[in-house]
C-alpha cells in the first residue's frame, strides 16, 4: 500500500491550465529567523513523506468513491423520507421536533460530504496545492512585513517560479540588507511616580542599546511596564498609555527609541491604590430570601457565609491579600492559585471596587477587595474501568474511589480506593505467559496547611502547602509468588507556582510479607543465592522504612504541545531512623540504602503540529551497611512501553550479561532484570496524521537507549544445566556505553483531548547481549513476527505520552 501510494502521480488529476505548488525555496536569510517565515507562506505545498506526497495520494484516492450527483440524489431521499415520517407523526409535538432534529443532522452531514469529499478526502486526504500566483505576491509581502519588524528596514523580497511537469517550484529571495540597531532609549513620563519606579526597574527592561530593532520585543515591554505598575498599586493603569516612538533620521542603520507614557484625561497623575476592606464570601451565588450572611472577621478580613462550614482561621491563612497593602495584580493571581488548589470550591473570582473614600492625597485610592468562592460537592465518587496490555496479552482492570471534602471542617481532603486487575506476566521458568493479579486498597486524608508541632501561623502560604497521612494495602498474586505490603506514609507537599512542586516524606513505613513462593522459583533464588547474588532476600517477610524528598519542575502543558521542559529529583534513604521499630518484628529483615534518580525531558514545539521530544533519565541505588541487597521495588528496571520500547517490560540488562540457551545458542530473555545503575536516553518526533471527527490522530518516530548496570559482577543464572551466563553486569566507565541497548519504532497516537491511547511497535537495533560484532540486529525485523514471540520486534500499548 506504501507504494502504491508513493508511486502515484499527482499531476495527472489537473486540468489544463492548474499547477501544483511542489516547493518553495528561500534564499538569503542569513539573520533573521527562517523558522519564523515559513508560517507567513500564503499557500503551502503539500506535505510529502519520503519525497511522496501520501496525504494528496489519499485524497485522489478518496476522490474515486465520490460522486456528487449520488449524494444529492441521496438528499432528496432523505429529504422526502423525513418529510413523510413527519407527516406520519401528526400532532405529537415530541415525536415531531426529534424527526425534525435527526433530519437536520442527516442532512447536514450530507451536505458536508458533497461539499467537501468523503471521509477519505476531508479527514485523511490533503486537497492539492494548485498553485495561485496572487497567493505568492502575498507571500512576498507579509515576508517583508516580517523582516521590516525585524529591524531590516532596507529589505527586498523577489519571487520567480519555475515549472516542471505541472509541478511549481518557487523561490523567495531575500536581501535582508543591514539590521538598524538600537542607538538610545529613553522614558518621556510626566508622572514621577511612575518614571521612578521604571527607573529602579530598569535592568529588566527588554529594550537595550546595541540590539536589533524588534517590534516584537516593543510590545512585549509594553506588556512588561503595564504588569510593573500593577503590580505597584496602579489598579487603573492599561497598556493603552503607552507609545513606543522610533527615529531613524539621526543615523544610518540606528534607531533613538522613547517610550511616553500619557496621564489619564480624567486627573493629573495616575493614582496609586491601597486595600482598604477585604470580604470573603464562601457561597456566593446562594441567596436564602429574607435571611443575611453570618459575618465573621478574622485578621482584618471579613468572612461572610449563611453557614461557616469552613472554618475562617484556617481560611484566614490562605489570603494573602490584607488591609493597608497596594494593590498587586500578581498577588491577586498567586491568590486566586492558593485558594483554588485547596479543591473544595467550584470557582474562585477575586475582584476589586473603589472605596468613596475622601483622601487628602488626590493621588492616591483605596479599594474593597471581594473574593468570592462556592463550595464543590462534599461527595464525589469515581469510577474506571478499562484494560491492560503486558507481554502481548489483555487483562481487565477496575478501579473506585470516594472523595470526601472538608471532612472535619478546615478543608480537608478525604480519599479512600479499591483496585483490582489481571493481567500477563511472563513467567520467569518457562516461556509462557502467566497471570498476575493485583488487588489494592488505600486512603488518606490532605490538610491544607503544614503540620508540626509548633505554632505555623502564615508558614509557605504562599506556596500551597499540604500535610497528607496515607496507607494502603497490595495484594499481588503471580505464578511465582504472592507477595503483600502494608504500607504507611507522611507527607509535606508544597509548590511554587504551577510548575515548581515540591515533596518531603519524613515517615514512609512499608511492611512487606511474601506467604508463597513457587517451588521452582524458590530454587532459582536458592541458586543465586548459592552463587552469590542475594536477591533472595528481597522475596523474604520485610520491613522497610525511608525518608525521601521530590522536586518536579514541569512547565508542559497536558497534551505536551507547548515549549516546554520537565526535571525531576527523587533522592530517598532508607533504613537510618525507623528501624528501630523493626526490631520488635523479629521475623522481618530490614534495610539500609540510598537512591537517586534524575529526569529531565525537553519539549521542542516545531510548529505545524509537530514536536521533538527528548529525555535523559539516571539514577542509582545502592545497599549500605550490612544490607546485601535492596529491597525488590527500589531496584531499577529497563525495558517496557515507557522505558526501552523494543525490549519487553523488565527484560534489559543488566549491562552486556545474558542468559544463553546450551540447546539453541540463543540469548534467553524470559527473566526479569534488576539493576542499581540506570542510565536511559529517549528522543520522539511527534507529528499530526489526521483528524477522526473530534480525535486527532498522530504519530511518532522514536529512539529508544538505555540499560541498567550493578555495581558488582554476579550471576543470574537460573538453571545451570540449561543456560550459560554471559558476564557483563557490572559497570565500567570504559565500556558501559558499549552495552546501551538501542530500539527504534513508529507510534500511532489517538488523542481524545481527556486521555491519550497510545500504540508503539519498537524493534531492537543494537542489542549488548549479543556477542560483540554481532550486536546490530536491526536486520532481524520482521512485520510478519510483530505479534508473536519474536523477541526482535514488540509491541506496546499504554495510556498517555511514554515521557
Amino acid at each position: 500500500m506504501l507504494g502504491f501510494f508513493m508511486g502515484c502521480t499527482p499531476t495527472h488529476h489537473l486540468a489544463p491550465n492548474e499547477r501544483l505548488l511542489w516547493k518553495i525555496k528561500l534564499e538569503g536569510v542569513e539573520q533573521a529567523d527562517k523558522s519564523a517565515i515559513t508560517p507567513l507562506y500564503q499557500q503551502k505545498p503539500n506535505r510529502r513523506v519520503l519525497g511522496s506526497p501520501i496525504y494528496l495520494n489519499l485524497y485522489y484516492l478518496g476522490k474515486r468513491f465520490y460522486n456528487p450527483e449520488r449524494i444529492q440524489a441521496n438528499i432528496a431521499e432523505e429529504t422526502e423520507d423525513y418529510n413523510r415520517r413527519i407527516q406520519r407523526a401528526g400532532s405529537d409535538s415530541v415525536k415531531v421536533d426529534k424527526l425534525i432534529e435527526k433530519k437536520e443532522n442527516k442532512l447536514n452531514r450530507l451536505q458536508n460530504k458533497k461539499e467537501n469529499g468523503n471521509w477519505l478526502m476531508r479527514t485523511v486526504g490533503e486537497p492539492p496545492a494548485i498553485f495561485d500566483s496572487l497567493k505568492l505576491v502575498q507571500t512576498q509581502e507579509q515576508v517583508g512585513i516580517y523582516l521590516s519588524s525585524k529591524g531590516f528596514f532596507r529589505n527586498k523580497v523577489s519571487a520567480t517560479t519555475e515549472v516542471k511537469n505541472k509541478k511549481v517550484y518557487a523561490t523567495l529571495q531575500v536581501q535582508e540588507d543591514k539590521p538598524y540597531v538600537v542607538s538610545q532609549h529613553t522614558y518621556q513620563v510626566p508622572d514621577t511616580a511612575i518614571l521612578r519606579i521604571l527607573d529602579e526597574n530598569q535592568k529588566e527592561s527588554l529594550i537595550s542599546v546595541n540590539q536589533n530593532f524588534d517590534e516584537a520585543l516593543l510590545t512585549q515591554e509594553r506588556t512588561r511596564i503595564e504588569q510593573l505598575l500593577k503590580n505597584n498599586g496602579f489598579y487603573d493603569f492599561r497598556q493603552q498609555f503607552i507609545t513606543v516612538e522610533a527615529d531613524t533620521s539621526y543615523q544610518e542603520y540606528t534607531v533613538r527609541l522613547s517610550t511616553l507614557i500619557a496621564n489619564p484625561t480624567d486627573t493629573t497623575l495616575h493614582k496609586i491604590y491601597t486595600i482598604q476592606d477585604v470580604f470573603f464570601t464562601t457561597d456566593a451565588g446562594l441567596n436564602r430570601f429574607g435571611r443575611s450572611r453570618d459575618t465573621v472577621e478574622l485578621s482584618n478580613i471579613h468572612f461572610l457565609a449563611y453557614d461557616q462550614q469552613i472554618k475562617p482561621r484556617i481560611l484566614q491563612r490562605k489570603v494573602i491579600i490584607r488591609k493597608g497593602q497596594t494593590y498587586s495584580a500578581n498577588r491577586t493571581l498567586n491568590n486566586q492559585r492558593i485558594i483554588s488548589n485547596l479543591d473544595v470550591f467550584k470557582y474562585t473570582t477575586i475582584s476589586y471596587t473603589k472605596a468613596d473614600t475622601v483622601t487628602a492625597d488626590p493621588h492616591r485610592g483605596y479599594l474593597n477587595t471581594q473574593i468570592n468562592t462556592s463550595l464543590l460537592p462534599r461527595f464525589q465518587e469515581t469510577t474506571e474501568i478499562g484494560g491492560t496490555f503486558t507481554e502481548q496479552v489483555p487483562g481487565p482492570y477496575a478501579s473506585m474511589r470516594f472523595r470526601i471534602r472538608n471532612i472535619f471542617g478546615g478543608a480537608e481532603i478525604f480519599d479512600i480506593g479499591v483496585r483490582a486487575g489481571i493481567e500477563g506476566q511472563l513467567q520467569r521458568n518457562v516461556n509462557t505467559v502467566g497471570r498476575r493479579t493485583e488487588i489494592g486498597a488505600d486512603m488518606g486524608v490532605t490538610f491544607p496547611q503544614i503540620l508540626v508541632p509548633f505554632r505555623t501561623n502564615d508558614l509557605l502560604v504562599r506556596f500551597n502547602p499540604r500535610t497528607r497521612f496515607s496507607t494502603g494495602y497490595t495484594y499481588v498474586d503471580r505464578n511465582e509468588y504472592t507477595r503483600t505490603n502494608l504500607d504507611f506514609s507522611f507527607d509535606y507537599i508544597w509548590q511554587r507556582l504551577n510548575i515548581h512542586q515540591f515533596s518531603f516524606s519524613p515517615l514512609d513505613i512499608s511492611v512487606i510479607s511474601t506467604p508463597r513462593i513457587d517451588p521452582t522459583f524458590n530454587e532459582y533464588l536458592l541458586t543465586l543465592q548459592q552463587s552469590g547474588n542475594p536477591l533472595n532476600e528481597s522475596f523474604k517477610n520485610a520491613f522497610v522504612s525511608s525518608i525521601n524528598f521530590t522536586s518536579l519542575y514541569n512547565t508542559a502543558n497536558y497534551n505536551q504541545t507547548n515549549d516546554a521542559k520537565l526535571f525531576r529529583l527523587f533522592a530517598e534513604t532508607g533504613g537510618l531512623l525507623w528501624n528501630y521499630v523493626a526490631e520488635q518484628f523479629k521475623d522481618f529483615n530490614t534495610y539500609r540504602f540510598a537512591k537517586l534518580n534524575l529526569d529531565y525531558r525537553r519539549y521542542h514545539a516545531l510548529g505545524n503540529n509537530m514536536t521533538f521530544v527528548y529525555r535523559a533519565n539516571a539514577g542509582v541505588a545502592k545497599p549500605l551497611g550490612t544490607s546485601r541487597a535492596l529491597p525488590y521495588d527500589k531496584y531499577f528496571f529497563a525495558g517496557g512501553s515507557s522505558s526501552v520500547r523494543a525490549w519487553l517490560p523488565r527484560r534489559l540488562g543488566p549491562g552486556s550479561s545474558a542468559l544463553i540457551n546450551k540447546t539453541t545458542g540463543e540469548t534467553d530473555y524470559l527473566f526479569e532484570q534488576t539493576g542499581e545503575i540506570l542510565l536511559e536516553l529517549n528522543s520522539e518526533y511527534r507529528f499530526r496524521m489526521f483528524r477522526f471527527g473530534s480525535t486527532n490522530v498522530n504519530g511518532a518516530l522514536f529512539l529508544d537507549a538505555g540499560n541498567i548496570w550493578l555495581f558488582k559482577e554476579r550471576n543470574t543464572n537460573p538453571n545451570p544445566e540449561l543456560y550459560v551466563a554471559q558476564p557483563g553486569a557490572q559497570f565500567e566507565f570504559n565500556r558501559f556505553y558499549k552495552e546501551l541497548a538501542v530500539g527504534t519504532g513508529f507510534g500511532v497516537r489517538f488523542d481524545f483531548t481527556f486521555a491519550i491511547l497510545r500504540f508503539d511497535i519498537a524493534t531492537k537495533v543494537y542489542d549488548p547481549a549479543q556477542p560483540q560484532g554481532s550486536r546490530f540486529v536491526i536486520n532481524e525485523f520482521r512485520s510478519n513476527r510483530i505479534f508473536g514471540n519474536d523477541t526482535q520486534t514488540t509491541f506496546n500499548l499504554g495510556i498517555g505520552y511514554p515521557f
